[in-house]
């Protein structure tokens, strides 16, 4: 039951397929499981109570963590050391801060792998424990429901096919395996006796009720969805999530912002979504929605949460990095939606928002400061938004230091992207020292490259890299390929990036209004810099969208001057950065503070994600050598599994009673026979069956006797009222054992040690059962 209970979750863990991506995150869980396994089935051979597996699973668990995580820290990869338990801590948080910052499917790092490799062994122990120790294996659909439900509620796409198939298979497996066990401790199976045919039509019988049955069943799963809308495959998701639809308070529509942008700039008539008035001298874009996640092909959105605490009051939060209110003017922007034009569920803002004031329950994203509602949208709706107007100067960015004050998750790519675009980020930004020189060239790159704006551009050919194919390929495309690439490349050159989407400003109108239509719709990227904060740069195209602005702080005046002042300073004087290191923030970032050995990634984007994988890269010799530690443990497994049967059964000859050491000689000598391929009758008398062993040639003298004493004590066992204790039971039986083996030959020896055939229920034998005789 062990194995059989480790095959039902392992052909459970492709369930996770859908909110893991990468490669070899679930080694580690089969390994944990396969460990907790073998540590309750080799204990179970003992025979002893079963009260120590927990704790053993636990142990064996553990010691694997090492090796699996840990390896670079210990000794022989395998020893741990006094660094090992805090690298697993490390390990551990940079898993769980991926999970808290990531949005499904995440990337299987060492982190998320350690995750989910400690909660399938949690299930494992869990599951052996219903399965084997409590004979309840019904119980572990329980968990695998429970696993089920992870990529129900975390993901809208559901569960693969294929992953609901195989744990389907290994729960029947289970079951099935467990009746078939019980059926045998029932005891010899009575033989049909009716003909042939008959027992084909009840076979057949049998089998026509099981596929009509599985048919009703995938019939009413089919269809029963069909006639109840709130059965549909997303509905686990939508109810779980304040970010989505669902029956809670806090449920909001996301619609996806990429598919708005395009349905807005492809729409076929330019109509005015809404007006409004400012006294910003030039005003600014206004955005509703911000990208942090790119999976390799699109930018998505970090669910937002609807709770008490993300409520707008008076003042919304400070903007990341920010500890105090900067200096300087601010913006009042008047927004009214247009009658005809659908409520907005994310109100379009000039950043960064101070105040609004809005009628209705609505919610600020501390990270974004996107503002939203969980309830249904408006139409004409209304609203004042009071905005800081921070003037920014490209000498200002290019004296801004490494960025420390933004989690390393807005510098992550996945691994997968493709090599040739770091390549290409290189190139371009080859000699900008500062991250404002690198941010300046990388806009340059498309503005005064051979890009081309165009709407609808060529179509990614199959199989293809829609990043690679606008850079490197055919460079045209509208703002969402602008944004998102120079987005990816300024992360690549050690930029914390992010996409934004909303609204250019508009047209001005006679009346001192501004009107923003369908075609207004704009995407644009938002780097960071260490002091300022988020900062909009343009690198699509503005004479593809007219009303794009470009603004005077990327043209990137002056770039290089704060560097030629200081190589004329005298070397005792402190620079730039040092002196913004060293002096109290005030209402700058938090992190401008921060000690000079804190971790930054200056040169490249993947440092973040290389020193959180830690030993995880280092280990890929792991999964060949744990192959071959595996074979060689599968090999092993029938030898060791009889060694401890044996130890057990030895145990016993000593300490117990009389009838107890006699039969466990008795059943130790017998699967010593089957081990060796020497027939076993149960027909024959304990005398007869010595005798019959004695009678083989080579046997020794000394071996005889001791089979006949043997015998005589399994006799005495047996029947007598008070059974004779036999204080050489231990000796007898390693002379009568040892006598046997000498008297087979070496392929006999030989598969005994390595194939016991004992082990096999199938070699163990059985009473002949022979019908009762029939009278004329």
């Amino acid at each position: 039951m062990p194995t059989v209970t480790l095959v039902s979750l392992v052909t459970a863990v492709p369930l996770l397929g859908t909110v893991v991506t990468g490669s070899g995150w679930w080694f580690p869980a089969v390994a944990m499981m396969v460990g907790a396994a073998a540590a309750s089935a080799l204990y179970r051979l003992t025979g002893w109570s079963a009260t120590a597996v927990p704790f053993l699973q636990i142990l064996v668990m553990t010691l694997l963590l090492t090796p699996l995580f840990a390896a670079h820290t210990a000794v022989l990869g395998v020893v741990p050391t006094s660094g090992t338990f805090l690298e697993l801590v490390r390990v551990l948080e940079r898993g769980i801060d991926a999970i808290d910052t990531g949005t499904p499917p995440v990337t299987g790092t060492a982190g998320v792998a350690l995750i989910i490799a400690v909660a399938f062994g949690v299930i494992a122990m869990a599951a052996d424990f219903l399965a084997v120790t409590a004979r309840c294996p019904g119980m572990v659909g329980g968990l695998l429901v429970a696993l089920l439900a992870v990529p129900l509620v975390v993901d809208d796409g559901g569960v693969a096919p294929g992953a609901a198939i195989s744990a389907s298979v290994g729960f029947l497996a289970l079951l099935a395996v467990d009746v078939w066990l019980r059926g045998r401790e029932w005891g010899i199976l009575v033989p049909d006796r009716r003909d042939l045919s008959t027992r084909f039509l009840v076979g057949l019988r049998r089998t026509a009720v099981v596929g009509v049955s599985v048919a009703a069943a995938v019939l009413l799963a089919l269809t029963v969805p069909l006639a109840v809308p709130s059965l549909r495959s997303d509905v686990i998701h939508q109810a779980a999530d304040g970010t989505y639809i669902g029956n809670g308070p806090n449920g909001i529509t996301i619609t996806d912002p990429l598919v708005s942008l395009r349905s807005n700039l492809n729409a076929d008539s330019n109509r005015t979504l809404f007006t409004y008035t400012t006294d910003a001298e030039e005003p600014d874009y206004l955005r509703t929605h911000v990208l942090d996640e790119f999976d390799g092909v699109d930018w998505t959105m970090t669910p937002v949460e609807a709770d008490r605490d993300s409520r707008i009051g008076d003042d919304l939060p400070l903007p990341t990095g920010w500890s105090g209110e900067p200096d300087g003017p601010t913006a009042t922007t008047r927004i009214s939606m247009d009658s005809d034009a659908l409520g907005p569920d994310f109100l379009p803002m000039p950043y960064w928002p101070r105040s609004v004031e809005v009628s209705g329950e609505w919610y600020a994203d501390p990270e974004s400061l996107v503002v939203f509602t969980t309830d249904s949208p408006r139409t004409g709706l209304s609203y004042t938004v009071e905005s800081a107007s921070v003037t920014l100067s490209a000498d200002e960015l290019a004296e801004t230091g490494r960025p420390r004050s933004v989690p390393g998750s807005f510098l992550w790519l996945p691994d997968d992207v493709d090599p040739r675009v770091a390549e290409l980020t290189e190139t371009v930004t080859e000699g900008a020292d500062s991250p404002y020189e690198r941010a300046v060239a990388l806009r340059e790159h498309f503005t005064q490259g051979d890009f081309r704006y165009d709407l609808s551009p060529p179509p990614v050919p199959e199989g293809g890299d829609p990043l690679v194919h606008f850079l490197l390929e055919e460079r045209v495309g509208y703002c969402q390929q602008f944004a998102g690439a120079m987005a990816v490349m300024a992360r690549q050159a050690g930029i914390p990036a992010r996409v934004a989407t909303g609204f250019t400003p508009g047209q001005r109108m006679g009346d001192g209004r501004w009107s923003v239509s369908t075609g207004d719709a704009h995407a644009w990227p938002e780097l960071y810099f260490e002091g300022v904060g988020w900062v909009r740069f343009e690198p699509t195209p503005t004479d593809g969208q007219e009303t794009a602005t470009v603004p005077d702080y990327t043209e990137g005046e002056g770039v290089g001057e704060p560097e030629d002042e200081e190589t004329e300073r005298p070397e005792t004087e402190p620079s730039a950065d040092d002196e913004r290191e060293n002096d109290e923030p005030t209402d700058g970032p938090e992190g401008s503070a921060a000690p000079e050995d804190e971790e930054t990634d200056e040169t490249a984007a993947g440092a973040d994600t290389e020193s959180d994988s830690g030993g995880w890269a280092a280990l890929v010799w792991l999964p060949v050598v744990g192959a071959v530690l595996g074979a060689l443990l599968l090999v092993a497994l029938p030898a060791l599994a009889r060694i401890a049967v044996r130890g057990s059964r030895t145990a016993a000859l000593t300490g117990g009673s009389a009838a107890v050491a006699a039969h466990a000689a008795w059943r130790e000598l017998r699967d010593t026979c089957l081990d060796l391929g020497v027939a076993w009758d149960l027909t024959e008398s304990p005398r007869a069956t010595a005798a019959r062993l004695a009678a083989r040639e080579a046997v020794p003298e000394e071996a005889r006797a001791a089979l006949w004493r043997l015998a005589l004590g399994e006799e005495s066992a047996r029947y007598a009222p008070e059974p004779a204790a036999a204080p050489g039971a231990r000796e007898d039986l390693r002379v009568a054992r040892a006598g046997l083996v000498a008297a087979s030959g070496r392929w006999a020896r030989f598969r005994a040690v390595l194939l016991p055939r004992s082990l096999a229920p199938w070699h163990r034998p059985r009473p002949t059962v022979r019908p009762a005789p029939t009278t004329a």
